[in-house]
């Protein structure tokens, strides 16, 4: 459950790290026998994307499945992240960022931390993201990707207006553009370069809050489902909450890591 000094050296170095077989597939497939069901649920915690009306996110499933209570609980997601941040953690936010076949769109630039401090008074950027792909990631089903160190420079200013959607419910990133100009970017990465983790299904990705990431469309025949957990500093909690409290969780009691054989049970 530990990273070595090494994966940890790298995530403080760059703010992103891949785990490579860090779920096996019989635990993805317990996650992913789940998300039809969830998928064919309506409400406000599904977003859907712009054009394709596809599932775009699957807010707090966690909240309306056993299976993804028991894995936000999990301590391979949890532990790190308290090393990490030398602290207890709870969550902020558990999501399945969905991208489906043909029709996944894009997810502009963006950091996250940037919306948790404007949205929802998310005082410090003590917070990482802990990912699990669902599908094997290619470079063909719309990565994930990142500005490896980006995240040193704390919360950046946007460099533009943009318009966002509103029934989005304003989550990190929205299909109608990015909070930076394309000189911003194109600065951030002549510095830092760029990486798109890839991987099998069940590969663990970790980033910080302050990473800037984005992802391109997925045009191939396969779909690129992901969990997110992000987990947040115990003492990091939110000043003004404007969002809705699936979208922005506030129960600010320490996670309770479960066994780590805890999907077994389904």
């Amino acid at each position: 459950m530990q990273w070595t000094t090494e994966q940890l050296e790298e995530f403080s170095t760059t703010g992103v790290l891949t785990v490579p077989d860090l779920f096996s597939q019989a635990e993805v497939d317990k996650l992913n026998g789940e998300l039809p069901r969830l998928l064919d649920m309506d409400g406000p915690e599904l977003l859907r994307e712009r054009q394709s009306k596809s599932v775009r996110s699957v807010i707090s499933p966690h909240q309306r499945s056993d299976v993804f209570k028991a894995m936000s609980q999990h301590p391979r997601l949890i532990a790190p992240a308290v090393q990490y941040l030398q602290s207890p953690v709870y969550l902020h936010q558990f999501k399945v960022n969905t991208k489906a076949a043909h029709d996944g769109e894009i997810w502009h630039w963006h950091q996250d931390y940037r919306t948790w401090y404007e949205d929802d008074g998310m005082l410090a950027p003590n917070i990482i993201n802990a990912v699990v792909f669902l599908d094997d990631v290619t470079e063909f089903n719309g990565p994930m990707m990142f500005v490896p160190g980006s995240h040193r420079g704390g919360r950046l200013d946007a460099g533009q207006d943009f318009e966002r959607v509103p029934e989005y419910g304003r989550l990190s990133a929205d299909a109608l553009g990015s909070p930076y100009t394309n000189g911003q970017i194109d600065e951030l990465i002549e510095k830092n370069g760029l990486v798109s983790p890839k991987g099998k299904a069940g590969t663990g990705l970790f980033f910080h809050g302050c990473t800037v990431h984005g992802s391109a469309p997925n045009m191939s025949p396969w779909r690129r489902n992901m969990l997110f957990s992000s987990l947040n500093h115990i003492d990091n909690t939110l000043s003004r909450p404007t969002r809705p409290d699936f979208l922005a969780l506030q129960d600010y009691r320490a996670l309770e890591p479960l066994g780590n054989d805890c999907l077994d049970a389904f």
